[in-house]
């Protein structure tokens, strides 16, 4: 049984996430919590480690690496649930690794506007998902109803909606 310990930002490059991310998901419990080691919160690394190992056996393609040429960046691949049709429109409904629940257009692209998490590639490659209505939801913690770069969309009656708290 190893000892050793890991810092925020070692824990961060381990999972492919950002830093400010990391006590987040030790708070919802996504991760063991940390212990203070000089003032600093730590990881102990083995369970970290057996975690990497469940994660990457159970998603064989978990996230993608896009490069400008100089620096790369990696995007969790999340995949629509289910299918919410809103004003005759399709839209994604999809949960995160804290268990959020959140709507966005139906369409394959970055999503950068999720409240207190970081970037993801939401996947809408996979049509036969079951359709949902709104009220069936349970409690969405984010919707938005329409992008204007979507340009696919008549958005003058398509607002984005506020934060919906639980």
């Amino acid at each position: 049984m190893s000892d050793k310990y890991l810092t925020v930002s070692e824990v961060a490059d381990l999972l492919g996430v950002l830093k400010e991310n990391v006590l987040r998901m030790a708070q919802h419990g996504a991760l063991p919590h940390p212990v203070t080691i000089n003032g600093e919160p730590q990881f102990r690394e083995e369970p970290l480690l057996l975690r990497r190992e469940e994660e990457d056996e159970a998603i064989p393609s978990a996230g993608v690496y896009l490069s400008t040429g100089e620096d790369f960046f990696y995007y969790r691949v999340v995949k629509a649930s289910h299918m919410l049709l809103y004003k005759n429109w399709p839209f994604a409904v999809f949960r995160l690794w804290d268990e959020s629940v959140h709507v966005r257009p139906w369409l394959t692209h970055l999503v950068d506007d999720l409240p207190d998490h970081e970037t993801i590639l939401l996947s809408c490659e996979d049509a036969n998902v079951p359709e949902v209505k709104l009220e069936d939801l349970p409690g969405p913690t984010s919707i938005v109803w329409g992008y204007r770069w979507v340009g696919l969309h008549d958005l003058s009656d398509l607002a984005v909606a506020p934060i919906v708290k639980q």
